[in-house]
């Protein structure tokens, strides 16, 4: 299929956040070759954009599509939402480097903190590479729906240079040597920097190997980025434990004296001070000269608890962590356990801070049962069924787990950013980039595409939120992201650029409810989000969907920063 097209009638949005203007756009070789008004055709394939705009293709910097690209390479949907560059490799996990010591615990890290069956590890990853430059050659021998630029797992290179003890404590000087050899080499082949962890935790409850890390550590895996004068950190703090805005300034502080930026995800909006407190902190550390963004996604956080690998009750270990760690009959077994039951009401009592929102049992909403007996609850919260049946909600939530086969249906709705006066406020304010998607990533609990789409039809569209014009919105999707990314020659129409593109009328645009999909190797379901009403997606002047249908054309790679992906 041929790259050179002529995109006729639309106006153009071109991502630096100036006012759109009436031009067509003609694309050669993958590059926009021409930006201006009626253009002579010239034997292009032409595109009708009348009555349409035509803007730089979205940039999604939170994703966990690594795995993904292996069994499904149009990476549905994210071209279906204008999507044409995903950062992965986030929240210190990626497929490399590796080795055959490492692999089946790589793949058990990954599978369970972003919730995707294990077996697709196994059946459609084929792990033939050991570093970063495998990885991008493997994608690239198929190619992709949209560009990938990845980052560097630091739980990854703790586990390939230190074995079981990055498990336990922080590296010493020939192990934190061997991490920035590897990282040096990654960084060399074009990778985008490194990604960190301070607070996610495997299926058995130990803290992921990053969170073993120290400063000497960190100085030493930042001192690579330095001196190859380019790559980001990515970085989860530890938003449930009491020192995360002295650990965030604290690494901010050192990518800052190194002119790396960092940008962290965990980040969203709830009434109260707290939101407030993080901003001023990402303020403040501006007025240092360090450059952190926190990412916040405009999607109200909804959570279908998922009972075989969950991370909802990661703060409660000792109670219902083991119960979603747990095989089917040993969840039962649990379950009704008096002693099991003593351990939980205790630990649920004295846990102040938890993802599942066990201090506000109005936002569990049962949504699925399996006997009949249970229907009467179909829609209804744990707090109704609390205030029915009376004793401690820990006590009343096993009875109903028991009696639904140990996987009933529930949904914890608005854990966060339900609120949508204060996010569209947030999201306009300078400090933050619109991001943290988390698209591929818990992919039975919620479909995380579909973000670039909820900001432009609630945010903008519908709401008017202050500074969130339609040329600063796009502007915030395209030309921001890849300027403090480092993404080159993308996120605007201009000539020379790469023919990343979208090309969508804003009253066409919908984001919809997600719905199961039966389309995974062997049967699988997945949480997806349908199409969103955008005319036409283009990486590098290949259309990959069209009308809201995927073309299956793989134009997308992995795209190097600076090195030599392409």
């Amino acid at each position: 299929m041929t790259t050179d097209k002529l995109i006729r009638g639309g106006e153009v949005v071109d991502g630096t956040g100036r006012e759109r203007f009436q031009a067509d756009v003609r694309v050669r070789g993958g590059r926009i070759a021409e930006v201006g008004p009626d253009l002579t055709p010239d034997g292009e394939d032409e595109l009708d954009a009348s009555g349409a705009l035509v803007t730089p293709g979205f940039i999604d910097t939170h994703a966990h599509t690594d795995p993904q690209v292996f069994w499904d390479p149009t990476l549905d949907p994210e071209p279906l939402h204008g999507v044409t560059t995903m950062l992965i490799g986030n929240c210190s996990l990626t497929l490399f480097p590796v080795s055959d010591r490492t692999r089946a615990e790589v793949a058990d890290l990954f599978a369970y903190i972003e919730d995707v069956p294990r077996h697709l590890f196994d059946d459609s990853v084929p792990w033939t590479w050991n570093q970063f430059s495998g990885y991008r050659d493997a994608v690239n021998a198929t190619g992709a729906g949209a560009n990938l630029a990845p980052l560097v797992g630091h739980s990854m290179l703790r586990l390939e240079a230190m074995g079981p003890a990055a498990w336990e404590r922080p590296a010493d000087e020939g192990e934190r040597d061997a991490m920035a050899a590897m990282l040096d080499e990654a960084m060399a082949a074009g990778a985008w920097g490194l990604s960190t962890s301070a607070l996610d935790v495997a299926k058995d409850g130990r803290p992921v190997p990053s969170r073993h890390a120290d400063g000497a550590e960190f100085d030493a895996l930042l001192d690579v980025l330095a001196r190859q004068g380019r790559g980001v950190l990515e970085y989860v703090p530890d938003l449930l434990g009491p020192d995360a805005a002295a650990a965030l300034t604290d690494l901010a502080r050192r990518c800052g004296h190194r002119s790396i930026p960092l940008t962290w995800t965990g980040f969203t909006y709830n009434p109260g001070p707290n939101t407030q407190r993080w901003l001023e902190l990402t303020r403040s550390l501006a007025e240092e000269g360090v450059e952190s963004y926190p990412q916040l996604s405009p999607r109200t956080v909804d959570f279908r608890l998922n009972w075989s690998s969950s991370m909802m009750f990661m703060s409660m270990p000792e109670g219902w962590h083991r119960v979603i760690a747990a095989d089917p009959a040993e969840k039962a077994r649990l379950l009704a356990d008096p002693a099991w039951r003593d351990t939980a009401r205790a630990e649920w009592d004295r846990t102040e801070r938890s993802m599942f929102p066990i201090h506000a049992l109005e936002k569990v909403r049962f949504v699925e049962v399996h006997r009949a007996d249970q229907e009467p609850w179909l829609g209804r919260t744990l707090a109704d069924l609390v205030a029915e049946r009376g004793g401690h909600p820990s006590d009343v939530f096993a009875d109903f787990v028991l009696a639904n086969d140990c996987h009933p249906g529930v949904v914890a709705v608005g854990v966060a950013n339900a609120d949508v006066d204060g996010v569209g406020h947030t999201l306009a304010d300078p400090s933050v980039l619109i991001s943290s998607s988390d698209a591929g990533a818990h992919m039975q609990m919620l479909c995380a595409s579909g973000d670039p789409t909820l900001l432009l039809t609630r945010h903008v569209r519908e709401r008017g939120d202050l500074g969130l014009g339609l040329e600063q919105a796009v502007h915030e999707l395209t030309g921001r992201q890849a300027a403090v990314f480092g993404f080159a020659q993308r996120g605007t129409v201009v000539e020379g650029a790469i023919a990343d593109l979208v090309v969508f009328a804003l009253d066409e645009l919908h984001y919809d409810d997600d719905v199961f999909v039966e389309d995974l190797p062997g049967g699988g379901a997945r949480l997806r989000r349908p199409e969103g009403g955008y005319r036409a997606t283009l990486v590098a002047g290949e259309a990959v969907q069209l009308g809201g249908r995927l073309t299956g054309a793989l134009p997308g790679r992995v795209i190097g920063n600076g090195g030599d992906a392409r």
